[in-house]
């Protein structure tokens, strides 16, 4: 199914468009109604990809004919809102971010960066992983998927990194 053809009245029958600019989502069981334009707003994002010309016909749609993303949808309603009015969301500011990294809304991303909240979780999780002995080396010597791969300080002061895996304890270095 593609988008209705604005000048051609007859193309739109689709129950999942009112007007030729007029779409419906289902975003994880979260249904949303919005404009083609406001999806389109910033052209390099994957919402935009998602809704150009001859992209739609590839995406799944539910029962009703909803373009169907396969999502948790609880945030997206501030995607849609920022879209909208440039508004920045004020609340769960975390989760929006991320689903604003999933749809690479850059606009969004980077003010959201520049936020508080979200410049204080970044600067936290980096002073963590600097006080982590070995952080990047553990990563990096990782067994596989059968190691639980969690590096810890040896007690005695030895300051090795130890990985315990299925096979028993090991040496990280």
């Amino acid at each position: 199914m593609s988008l209705p053809d604005c000048r051609s009245p007859g193309k739109q029958s689709s129950p999942r468009l009112v007007s030729c600019s007029v779409v419906q989502l289902n975003i994880g069981g979260h249904v949303f109604t919005t404009s083609l334009s406001t999806l389109r707003k910033y052209p390099d994002s994957l919402l935009a990809s998602m809704f150009n010309s001859g992209q739609q016909t590839k995406l799944p749609t539910d029962a009703k004919g909803r373009y169907f993303i396969d999502r948790n949808g609880t945030h997206f309603g501030a995607i849609l809102q920022f879209l909208r009015t440039q508004r920045l969301p004020t609340e769960n500011i975390l989760e929006v971010y991320q689903e604003a990294l999933h749809y690479d809304i850059k606009s969004l991303v980077k003010q959201l960066q520049d936020s508080a909240q979200v410049f204080g979780e970044t600067v936290g999780r980096q002073q963590f992983i600097a006080r982590v002995p070995n952080y990047q080396e553990n990563l990096e010597n990782r067994r596989g998927p059968r190691s639980l791969w969690q590096c810890c300080q040896q007690p005695g002061g030895s300051g090795s990194g130890a990985v315990w895996t299925m096979e028993g304890p090991s040496n990280c270095n």
